[in-house]
């Protein structure tokens, strides 16, 4: 199996936009999210601010714990043969279990014809299935349908995947549904949890975020550990495996210093080409604070 190294290109603090959860490119844009954030930050792709979207109305720069949609999850999807920014919630509490549905126009995101969908029953078929408590942190595109990650913890420490179709929240109560527990190397004597998937299409490697912390539940954040990216090759021919193995795990703590004491929230793919790819990644510092990364990714035989 190739072996991937990294390497870090670019990284920037952003003091103004609070926890940054994940992040997606189209278009020479990226697309911001913050698990507490009003706004949407839209950035072109040296991290210069082009706009700002607003979701949520709170007085606060950050919307209260007990109130935010903890927004963790999100991805460029195709409905109807039109893009859409798909945002979802943890489904940690009620509170969260929220699916936004932003539609592109010719102009860009087009915010005041966005939905909101409450995903409770569907967030229900998957607690039936053995997913309690529930944790949703990743989300991305793979054919026709979406996969889902239920982020585990200290006490129940194992992730699984979750495949169902990319219109689910129309469908909950029979959209296809296959839970799979994922297999991650032990490093530092721990299992991190996965904060965010990125299915790379031109070369069917699912990339994988995770991040260690310490915390026992779904809702409390701990001191913040390392952050990980991890790759599964060929990842169509192995979705019959159960468990499903993580090929390979970077510690990222070990490829830069600006990388320790943040977590990894977030990942999309600027530039594929065969044994490289231009990566961007967000954190979170549970500070208020976001920082950006921008890195590459080449493959060696």
């Amino acid at each position: 199996m190739p072996k991937s190294k990294i390497e870090l290109l670019k990284s920037l603090t952003l003091t103004d936009f609070p926890s940054g959860s994940s992040i997606n490119y189209r278009h020479e844009k990226l697309y911001l999210m913050g698990d507490d954030s009003n706004n949407i930050l839209i950035l072109d792709k040296d991290y210069q601010k082009l706009d700002s979207k607003q979701l949520f109305d709170y007085p606060e720069s950050r919307i209260p714990k007990l109130l935010k949609a903890d927004l963790e999850a999100s991805a460029i999807v195709t409905l109807n043969g039109h893009d859409h920014l798909l945002i979802m919630g943890s489904a940690s509490t009620k509170q969260r279990e929220k699916v936004f549905i932003l539609p592109f126009s010719e102009s860009g995101l087009d915010v005041p014809h966005f939905r909101v969908i409450n995903a409770e029953v569907f967030s229900n078929r998957i607690r039936a299935n053995g997913m309690d408590p529930l944790n949703l942190e990743g989300v991305t595109v793979f054919g026709r349908n979406l996969i889902l990650s239920n982020r585990g913890n200290r006490i129940n420490n194992t992730n699984h995947l979750i495949i169902t179709e990319n219109d689910f929240w129309d469908r909950q109560g029979d959209a296809s549904l296959t839970i799979i527990p994922l297999q991650i190397p032990t490093v530092n004597d721990e299992v991190p949890g996965v904060s965010e998937l990125c299915h790379v299409e031109a070369n069917d490697t699912l990339l994988i975020t995770f991040s260690s912390e310490l915390t026992d539940n779904a809702y409390d954040d701990g001191a913040i550990g390392d952050s990980y990216i991890g790759l599964i090759d060929n990842f169509s021919r192995k979705l019959q495996n159960h468990p499903l193995m993580v090929d390979q795990i970077i510690n990222l703590s070990d490829i830069h210093g600006d990388f320790k004491n943040v977590k990894i929230e977030g990942i999309c793919v600027e530039q594929a080409k065969r044994n490289a790819l231009i990566l961007h990644l967000i954190s979170d510092n549970d500070q208020g604070e976001t920082k950006l990364f921008k890195v590459k990714m080449i493959n060696h035989a």
